[in-house]
Parts: C-alpha cells; sequence; structure tokens
C-alpha cells in the first residue's frame, strides 16, 4: 500500500473491475451487500467470487444487516473491513471482531449536502460521533454526503461539506476517508482542501452504475498524484 491518500473504489460489481481498480493503484475495494436502495447491491452468493479472488482489501459495505447474516458475511466472504451504512457499528464492532480476528469495522458518518443544514448534522454532534466511533473500537470513518431534504444518506453522487470535513480531519483520532462526488474534476480539490486519510467513491469513475471506467480511474490517479506531489 502506498504512502499519502489512500483510495477505496466502492460498488465494484464484477472481478474484472475489482483488477481493473488495483491496478489503476488504489487501495481498498468495496461491494454493497443486500442494499435494497443501491443499484450497485449483490448477494453473498454473487459477491463471494470477487472476494474470493479479490486484488485488493476487500469491504463489504451493508445497511440494517440482521445478525445472522452479518455472521454469514463473516464465514463466506472473510472480508477485510466490514463498512455500516446504517450507524450500528459501534454497537456490534466488539462481537464481530471477536468472531473474525483482524477484521477492521468501518462506519460512514453523513454530512449534509453543500448549502444544506439540519439536526444531528452539524460539526458537534459529528466530532461526538467521530469519538464514539473511536471508544468502540472502529478502526475507521467515512464522512458520505446526505441529501436531507429526501433523506438519502451516501450514494447521492454529490459533494458534501468539504469546509466541515477538514474541521472533522483535524478532529478525529482515528482514519478519516472522504466520500461523496468525488471525481477526477475535483479530486484534487477535495484532497488539498480537506486532508483526509483516503478517498472513497464509486459514481466518479464510472461508465455506468456497477461498471467501472479504465479512464477515470487512470485520470483519478493521475490527479491524485498532482495534489499528492504539490503537499510535499
Amino acid at each position: 500500500m502506498k504512502d499519502g491518500c489512500r483510495v477505496k473504489i466502492c460498488g465494484i460489481t464484477s472481478l474484472n473491475d475489482a483488477r481493473l481498480a488495483a491496478n489503476a493503484g488504489a487501495d481498498y475495494i468495496g461491494m454493497i451487500i443486500d442494499v435494497r436502495f443501491s443499484p450497485r447491491s449483490m448477494g453473498l452468493n454473487e459477491a463471494g467470487q470477487i472476494f474470493k479472488h479479490a486484488p485488493l482489501p476487500a469491504v463489504a459495505l451493508v445497511h440494517q444487516m440482521e445478525p445472522d447474516k452479518l455472521d454469514q458475511l463473516l464465514l463466506k466472504l472473510r472480508p477485510h473491513a466490514v463498512q455500516f451504512l446504517s450507524p450500528e457499528g459501534p454497537e456490534l464492532a466488539g462481537r464481530l471482531k471477536d468472531r473474525q480476528p483482524g477484521l477492521q469495522i468501518w462506519q460512514s458518518l453523513f454530512m449534509p449536502a453543500g448549502g444544506e443544514v439540519g439536526d444531528g448534522y452539524d460539526f458537534r454532534t459529528l466530532v461526538l460521533k467521530t469519538r464514539q466511533c473511536r471508544e468502540a473500537g472502529i478502526d475507521a470513518v467515512l464522512f458520505d454526503t446526505a441529501v436531507l431534504s429526501s433523506g438519502r444518506c451516501g450514494g447521492t453522487g454529490l459533494t458534501g461539506d468539504w469546509e466541515l470535513a477538514a474541521r472533522l480531519v483535524r478532529e478525529a483520532a482515528l482514519p478519516v476517508f472522504l466520500a461523496g462526488g468525488i471525481k477526477p474534476g475535483n479530486v484534487r480539490r477535495a484532497v488539498e482542501k480537506v486532508r483526509p486519510f483516503g478517498i472513497d467513491l464509486s459514481s466518479g469513475v464510472e461508465e455506468y452504475p456497477g461498471k467501472k471506467s479504465p479512464a477515470e480511474l487512470k485520470a483519478l490517479m493521475e490527479a491524485l498524484e498532482q495534489a499528492e506531489n504539490r503537499k510535499r
């Protein structure tokens, strides 16, 4: 794994796209498991072959998954990490780590889209949530975008409040990934402004939902390299 900003390519739906991400220089891949509102969601059996042959550390994204289904996921997929899109990661972290030693637990937290304001999405509340995650043994948090007017959290393709994200990164005592609307055209600005541990994106490097674009992956990594060179 390289130094500098880490890259997670999410919404992988095929082994070919997993290999494209690896060849482009990504650090992690993410597969969405049984999340009914995502067009990139897969079942356990479908995802199994990707996890089995994954060329990079593979993250399983879940949302309100039942405990027995989570146990099946660990047995079948043996993921590098489980990422919770719903808020129960801190509550379940200890039990899941006991079941699979070495497993990482990542937790998605949500910021408002640019210009939106809402209860529970302010700086103080998000700092508190980040601290609670750390105390519960969460290994990383991901700040993604919520569209408060529609109730959509994550997978929006919209950028969040990067000023807020930068403040949260400075306060966090654990690795922070920035997600939400990142693409080759804005990744340099995102990294320079927020300075996250890593970035997490899906639609920003796709030809269509679930199919990654080799050209966009290449452009992303080139833009990220420019940002990293400016930091040195």
